[in-house]
């Protein structure tokens, strides 16, 4: 197995825990010209070999420079092609809302179903996929890992927690790591203003006087009801906050200053490169390959 990863360590975890697996670290040559376009040639043999590639794809640059790589190792003939995304693009949009619109996590998935036999996400945003762990879609196999549980293995110090959901959708996952904490767990209300149309975080009595509490959330983009929702949570005397996200998307920085400020700890993982990136994924999808793919 030829593992091509690009800031993940799943080559060495997956020697780690099964030591008697053949993987050999994928050897690629990328380059970009002046004008911007990018260039991939795989340099190692794996003709009739399975291959990974462990790869983010969060913009639109990373969707071209995944499909190049992907087309680059198709051409070598492989035996097989898993991709493994920790954060794909284009996922949010998974129905047409207006006549003429694109449908944009068809788009892309249809492109990658070119290339990759199958596809393991983290945490994908598509709101189809969120509870699936393993489904086919467009025909493709697609593992939605969920890494909820490496958050909360990372604030298993915490003394007093108590979790809170930024909104009862996300409920289910607050349970799940206020179940590994072996604590209590809640949920903000969100309302809509109807005449402005924007999302509201409600003020809610949550019990979290003395507490330290622990907000999660799959994915932080701008941060703006986020640190609404801190705001609400500072005001009931928590003992402390952290803030953790699967994905820190992190778009507008003044927003991720302030929610460094409200926040006594922020975290994210490093599906995407972030300033908050502190936990790394490499162990987690090393465990899904072994047990989804090598132990089929």
């Amino acid at each position: 197995m030829y593992v091509f990863e690009f800031g993940f360590n799943v080559g060495q975890k997956l020697l780690e825990k099964a030591p008697n697996l053949d993987v050999k670290r994928g050897e690629i040559l990328l380059k970009e010209f002046p004008d911007g376009e990018f260039y991939a040639r795989v340099i190692s043999n794996i003709e009739n070999e399975d291959c990974v590639v462990v790869k983010s794809i969060y913009n639109n640059e990373e969707l071209v420079r995944a499909i190049l790589i992907l087309d680059a190792i198709k051409k070598c003939k492989p035996k097989s092609i898993t991709l493994v995304a920790p954060y794909l693009v284009y996922m949010r949009q998974d129905k047409i809302f207006l006549d003429g619109e694109a449908l944009s996590a068809e788009i892309v998935l249809k492109e990658l179903k070119n290339y990759a036999t199958q596809i393991f996400l983290i945490n994908s945003h598509n709101q189809q996929f969120r509870k699936k762990e393993k489904f086919k879609y467009l025909g493709i196999e697609i593992y939605n890992i969920d890494a909820f549980s490496e958050i909360a293995k990372y604030f298993k110090n915490l003394k007093n927690p108590k979790v809170i959901s930024p909104d009862e959708g996300a409920l289910d996952t607050a349970k799940e790591c206020a179940k590994i904490l072996k604590c209590e767990s809640d949920y903000l209300v969100k309302i809509r203003d109807m005449v402005t149309g924007k999302i509201l975080t409600e003020d809610k009595n949550l019990g979290v006087e003395g507490k330290d509490v622990l907000i999660a959330d799959d994915i932080i983009s701008s941060g703006g009801t986020m640190i609404e929702a801190l705001k609400i949570i500072r005001k009931q005397n928590p003992a402390s906050i952290n803030l953790a996200s699967v994905h820190g998307v992190f778009c507008d920085a003044e927003n991720f200053l302030m929610l460094k400020i409200l926040a006594d700890e922020l975290v994210a993982t490093n599906s995407i490169p972030n300033k908050a990136g502190k936990i790394d994924l490499s162990e987690l999808i090393a465990k899904e390959l072994i047990k989804n793919l090598i132990n089929k």
